[in-house]
C-alpha cells in the first residue's frame, strides 16, 4: 500500500497531462492547424509560464515523493507521521477524481478542444456534455488535480504548484471568455447567464 500511496501522485499527474498533450495533438492534426494558442499577450505569456511552471513543479515533487527522496524540496514531507493514512487517501481521491473529470471534459470537446487562446476559434460553442454544468470542466478538473496532490503529498513544493496553477487558470479563463465572445457574441453571452464559469 505504501508504493501505491507514493508513486500514485504522479502516475495522476504525468497520465493526465500526458492524455491532454496527445488531445492537442490529434485535435491539431485533425483540424489542419494548431490547437495551441498561447503567448499573444503579457497575460497570455504569465498564465503559459504559470502552467508550465506548476505542472514541472507537480511532476518533480511527486516524482521525488515517490523515490522516497530527502530532498529540501519536499520538506516537510513524512506522510505517515505529517498526513496521515485517511488524509493521503481523500487527497489521492480528489486528484484522480480530478483528472477523470478533465479527460472526460476534454473529450467532450472533441475536435473543438484548444489550449490556450488560439488563432482561430473553433467552429462551434461546446455547451453540451460537462459543459452544460460548468462553462471550464477541463480546469474544475484539473484544480482538483493541484488541490488533491498537494493534500496527498503536503510539501512546500506542491502547494506552490496548486497555487501557481489556479493564478494561471483565473488569467487564462478571462482571456478565454473575451476571445470566445468575440468569436460567437449572442449565444456566448447567453451561455454565460445559463451556466457559471466553474460550477
Amino acid at each position: 500500500m505504501d508504493f501505491l500511496f507514493r508513486v500514485s501522485p504522479f502516475a495522476i499527474l504525468a497520465l493526465t497531462f500526458g492524455w491532454l498533450a496527445l488531445t492537442t495533438r490529434r485535435t491539431s492534426a485533425e483540424i489542419g492547424r494548431k490547437a495551441y494558442g498561447f503567448g499573444r499577450s503579457g497575460r497570455q505569456r504569465l498564465a503559459q509560464w504559470l502552467f508550465r511552471l506548476s505542472i514541472a513543479s507537480g511532476l518533480l515533487g511527486t516524482g521525488l515523493w515517490a523515490i522516497g527522496s530527502d530532498s529540501v524540496l519536499i520538506w516537510p514531507l513524512s506522510v505517515g507521521e505529517t498526513n496521515g493514512f485517511w488524509l493521503t487517501l481523500a487527497g489521492l481521491a480528489a486528484a484522480a477524481a480530478g483528472s477523470v473529470l478533465a479527460v472526460f471534459a476534454s473529450s467532450d470537446m472533441g475536435r473543438r478542444w484548444r489550449v490556450g487562446v488560439p488563432d482561430q476559434a473553433p467552429d462551434a460553442l461546446v455547451t453540451t456534455g460537462l459543459f452544460r454544468f460548468s462553462r471550464n470542466p477541463v480546469f474544475c478538473g484539473m484544480l482538483m488535480i493541484a488541490l488533491g496532490l498537494a493534500v496527498a503529498v503536503p510539501a512546500d513544493i506542491m502547494v506552490g504548484a496548486a497555487v501557481a496553477f489556479w493564478i494561471a487558470c483565473e488569467l487564462q479563463v478571462r482571456d478565454e471568455e473575451e476571445f470566445l465572445l468575440g468569436a460567437f457574441g449572442n449565444e456566448y453571452r447567453d451561455y454565460m447567464a445559463r451556466v457559471g464559469r466553474w460550477f
